[in-house]
């Protein structure tokens, strides 16, 4: 009951996430000069999203702890955001789930060989294993939260490591490709992540990676932001995390400006800098307040558009509206 009724209070807004946070500088340059951008979610909590003036690379300051983020993602992130109860994922998730592991194998089958090594990095309930394990290849995901790992191994019988990135141990250089779809986002440190996925990467192999463009002009400004993302990438800084971490931009920008493919650079290739290394101003979100945003009627109309694709996904009827 205890994970449920943290669930239902996280909805509630004006009411303060239970966490305390710790100041820290930006994983991406190492400054610590920061500009707010918004200091709500986008259920009307208080959260402060900041920019580093040094390299415009967003995050949630203050920043949740390692532990806090461990014990969110390990027992609370599934049933807050998918309603996942007693360790099954709901239907709703399944079939998004299964549609975008499809989507995701269509996008790098060009970048897979006969009997590739693959790891998921946040491999959830374990589609995108089943995928590519049915189309020859050896997959291994890495995914904290328990629930979902269990189920993937019990439905998909897939070689997933119930852990975090940071507590995973695996050889160097092992993987053809890795892919981490809707991950980075969520990590205390992005950039330190890469550099361990490059590390497992073979010297001829690849990285997908795919985040949520904070540059998108089609959500309200106080629809950005929310617990479970503690960065916010655009395609400058997602670029800059990478080679950061020491890899090279190889392709991306389909089916969004921040989805892209990464390699290591050759033997005595010298990496060409794709993204500027001088400071940005703080991206321009709007200054809309709570107030304004709940009288425009906008966050009405937001719920409603969000509950018909629910019905739709779930394979129901709408009756809303």
């Amino acid at each position: 009951m205890h994970g449920i009724a943290a669930a239902l209070l996280s909805h509630v807004p004006l009411v303060a996430y239970p966490y305390r946070g710790e100041k820290c500088a930006c994983n991406l340059c190492g400054g610590t000069a920061a500009t707010v951008v918004c200091r709500y979610d986008r259920r009307l909590k208080p959260l402060t999203t900041v920019s580093c003036d040094g390299c415009g690379l967003m995050r949630t300051d203050p920043m949740p702890s390692e532990d806090e983020l461990g014990r969110y993602y390990a027992s609370n992130y599934r049933l807050d955001y998918q309603l996942a109860r007693n360790g099954t994922p709901p239907r709703l998730h399944l079939k998004r789930s299964r549609a975008e592991a499809a989507a995701r194998f269509d996008l790098l089958a060009g970048y897979l060989r006969p009997g590739s090594q693959v790891l998921d990095l946040g491999s959830g309930s374990g589609e995108f294993l089943d995928i590519l394990a049915r189309a020859g290849h050896e997959a291994m995901g890495i995914e904290p939260g328990r629930d979902f790992a269990r189920y993937a191994r019990a439905t998909y019988g897939a070689s997933v490591i119930g852990a975090s990135w940071q507590d995973t141990d695996l050889p160097a250089a092992s993987f053809d490709l890795i892919s981490a779809q809707h991950v980075l986002e969520h990590l205390r440190e992005p950039v330190d992540a890469l550099r361990r996925l490059a590390h497992w990467l073979a010297q001829d192999g690849f990285i997908h990676v795919e985040v949520p463009n904070a540059a998108a002009t089609r959500h309200d400004p106080l629809q950005q932001f929310h617990f479970a993302h503690v960065h916010h990438f655009t395609p400058d800084t997602l670029i800059s995390a990478a080679e950061r971490a020491g890899l090279v931009f190889h392709a991306g920008g389909y089916p969004s400006p921040t989805t892209m493919i990464f390699r290591k650079p050759g033997p005595g290739e010298t990496p060409v800098r794709r993204a500027p290394d001088q400071a940005r101003p703080p991206l321009k979100l709007g200054t809309l307040s709570p107030g304004g945003y709940l009288l425009s009627g906008r966050w009405a109309m937001n719920a409603i558009r969000r509950a018909r694709g629910f019905l739709r996904d779930s394979g129901r009827p709408s009756t809303v509206g």
